[in-house]
């Protein structure tokens, strides 16, 4: 996830916690950085690597599901 403060500065972590008024991050080396969401507030992009999967858990249909469940079953 990526925090775009109101100054510029990004700062890149993994998403610790959100809410309605604060975004926690913690950095690569660990540290735990907090900003509000309120205000002059920082933007906030959070990229989720499931996504993708997510969007197709949609389309699938009991008869897809039963398929590869049948298929997985033969492998051995």
């Amino acid at each position: 996830m990526t925090v775009t403060t109101p100054d510029g500065q990004r700062v890149e972590g993994r998403l610790d916690r959100i809410d309605d008024f604060t975004v926690a991050l913690v950095q690569g080396d660990g540290t735990r950085r907090t900003f509000r969401r309120s205000g002059a507030a920082a933007q906030v992009e959070i990229s989720d690597p499931l996504q993708g999967h997510k969007k197709l858990l949609v389309k699938y249909t009991d008869q897809d599901v039963h398929d590869v469940t049948a298929y997985l079953v033969t492998l051995k």
